[in-house]
């Protein structure tokens, strides 16, 4: 594998593009060092378009994205744009929006307004959130006037109460109903807002008991699946030794894929109470989703044969198994052929590959001591297309302090908030 060591700044265009859309440090650091010339047209189009890696779960990184924006003297052009006013982008416009008021570009604030709007793709209106966040109460009252709005002239449409409690936590509790109570009287639409909130609040019903079943109700619901069984991870996991050798009796081999799928999840966290080699050949099954499972159960078993088939798997091409039945079993020697594995260009091209490597490796590092090798980690920081995965390897890397130097400074500038934040901590504590 060739060695990853420190960007040299100025960084490539191609370098500076792929550092913009998984948010590393870098990025940022050549906008401030180097300028932005030669690549407004990469970081508007960042601005327009999200280039993150499942934002839903990595969040937009708009103050970094904003930052960026600024440098490269985008404001303007992004603000009097009327991109992301519909379609799957219009998140991201508000957020940057949002970013920019706090920055103190006034002409953002009636553009953030102007995006309070119904949007198909979400099925609920733009910008309230942002619109809270930078007004207080004034917002809230504009975001209630608009969901009531709605509320009125669709009746399907409904209201939740995240918002109504985002303005409780900003002004203390029981401060957003006040407002209501008092503005509701005036506006028609605040008042349909505050029903639904009243209405919902009635309707709450207790949290459903998530208590595991018995053991035998639980063999029999597993035999008779007809779709997957929810919670059957945690359900494992908080079994007893006794539970699960009764559940593992079971003969899996005459399963259908449904309860052959849910028998092997059983285990997802935990493994089998007992390794069988006739395990083995499930990870040939016909069915993705019973292979998966099949690898995920035998990773946490050390066995040889455990082993042996991740080779099998890696002379098939399938990298990510490879890895995953790797995280007990893998000895040092097994290292080296890894990091190859790893670096195949299939593998960094596909984001979603990657992705699927980045988290079998994780738990690899994390659990098997054999495999300590801090190069490991690294490769997950560099080539994870996941902000939230990139900020457990430098965890990692921090609780080992094996976290280089110029990662520990590249991280300060990073995308992702907690990674930001992590190790801001760790160099104070040192």
């Amino acid at each position: 594998m060739p060695e990853i060591t420190e960007p040299v700044y100025p960084l490539s265009k191609a370098e500076f593009t792929r550092a913009l859309m998984t948010g590393h440090g870098r990025a940022l650091i050549h906008a401030e060092r180097c300028g932005t010339e030669g690549l407004r047209k990469e970081i508007l189009e960042a601005a327009l378009f999200s280039k993150v890696y499942d934002a839903q779960c990595n969040g937009l990184g708009e103050a970094w994205l904003a930052r960026l924006c600024t440098l490269a003297e985008l404001v303007d052009t992004i603000i009097s744009r009327d991109h992301g006013i519909d379609g799957d982008d219009g998140p991201l416009r508000c957020a940057l929006l949002k970013e920019f008021v706090l920055q103190g570009h006034e002409a953002a604030r009636p553009a953030l307004r102007e995006m309070c709007r119904y949007d198909e793709n979400s099925g609920d209106l733009l910008a309230c959130f942002e619109i809270v966040e930078v007004e207080g109460e004034d917002g809230f009252i504009f975001a209630a006037d608009r969901i009531g709005e709605r509320l009125l002239t669709d009746k399907e449409y409904w209201a939740d109460s995240s918002l109504f409690c985002m303005m409780d936590e900003k002004a203390g509790e029981g401060r957003a109903m006040a407002i209501l109570d008092r503005e509701s009287p005036g506006n028609p639409h605040v008042a349909a807002y505050r029903d639904a909130i009243v209405a919902g609040q009635a309707k709450q019903r207790p949290k459903p008991d998530r208590t595991p079943p018995a053991v035998d109700k639980l063999v029999g619901l597993i035999l008779a699946s007809t779709k997957r069984i929810p919670r059957l991870p945690f359900f494992g996991k908080e079994a007893t030794p006794e539970e699960r050798l009764k559940v593992a009796a079971l003969d899996f081999t005459k399963m259908e894929p449904v309860p052959l799928e849910n028998y092997l999840c059983y285990f997802h966290r935990t493994g089998f109470p007992e390794f069988r080699e006739e395990y083995l050949p499930l990870l040939r099954h016909p069915e993705k989703r019973v292979r998966w499972w099949a690898h995920s159960a035998l990773s946490h078993h050390v066995e040889p044969q455990v082993r042996e088939a991740a080779y099998e798997a890696l002379a098939r091409g399938e990298v990510a198994f490879f890895v995953k039945l790797l995280r007990s079993s893998g000895l040092p020697e097994d290292t080296e052929p890894l990091l190859a594995a790893m670096c195949a260009p299939s593998i960094l091209a596909d984001a979603d590959e990657a992705h699927e490597v980045v988290g079998s490796l994780r738990d690899l590092v994390k659990e098997n001591g054999k495999m300590n090798d801090p190069r490991l980690s690294v490769w997950m920081y560099e080539f994870s297309p996941c902000r939230i995965c990139r900020y457990h390897a430098v965890e990692i890397m921090a609780e080992r302090s094996t976290l280089p130097e110029w990662i520990a400074e590249e991280c300060l500038s990073d995308a992702y908030d907690d990674t930001r934040e992590l190790v801001s901590k760790y160099q104070g504590g040192r």
